[in-house]
């Protein structure tokens, strides 16, 4: 006896399986529909004033991170792209430590979704909540993984999103060269 495929079960099985990709991939998208990726802040720009407190109780601003380099990271732990770039910046936090601040700040999840993930995950670098979303619409309108290098002077020296994300490599390299080769 021949084998044979159930047509209408695999059309359900097709359903079921870009139904849960559109879900998995929505948690990358703005959560209020809106457009394209549209980044506000760009390369060369000065960011926006903000204070955040890490779920640890360590306050930190763009006035207090002056004169440092540091990492900005958006991020919503659902998104397939952020959970890839947690492990590049988990790198980083881990050769540069608090030499270059990184600060992980979720777009819109509460504090307890992202402190279990970070629980869940082993991730020991900082983990900043804010009290609403206002500090990311300053950023962009959409679209996450959102990763910013600033410099020392309070400047945008390089900017990732999903496409492409940052990576270990190039991360690495900008901020030897920032460092002074330290």
């Amino acid at each position: 006896m021949g084998s044979y495929i159930n047509i209408g079960s695999a059309r359900f099985a097709n359903r079921v399986m870009l139904l849960f990709v559109v879900v998995l991939l929505s948690a990358c998208l703005n959560d209020d529909g809106g457009g394209g990726a549209t980044a506000i802040v760009k390369v060369g720009d000065r960011v926006p004033d903000f204070t955040l407190t890490s779920t640890d109780g360590q306050t930190l601003s763009s006035a207090s991170l002056s004169g440092q380099v540091y990492i900005l990271d958006f991020f919503d732990t659902r998104c397939p792209d952020c959970q890839q770039e947690f492990k590049v910046l988990q790198q980083v936090y881990d050769k540069y430590g608090q030499q270059v601040p990184i600060l992980n700040v979720p777009r819109s999840q509460t504090r307890e979704e992202a402190q279990t993930y970070w629980s869940d995950a082993n991730l020991t670098m900082p983990l900043y909540v804010p009290h609403d979303k206002d500090l990311y619409y300053q950023f962009a309108t959409s679209v996450i993984p959102r990763t910013y290098v600033v410099s020392a002077e309070g400047k945008v020296l390089a900017a990732f999103s999903d496409s492409p994300i940052a990576d270990y490599a190039t991360l690495d390299v900008l901020l030897q060269q920032l460092l002074g080769g330290r």
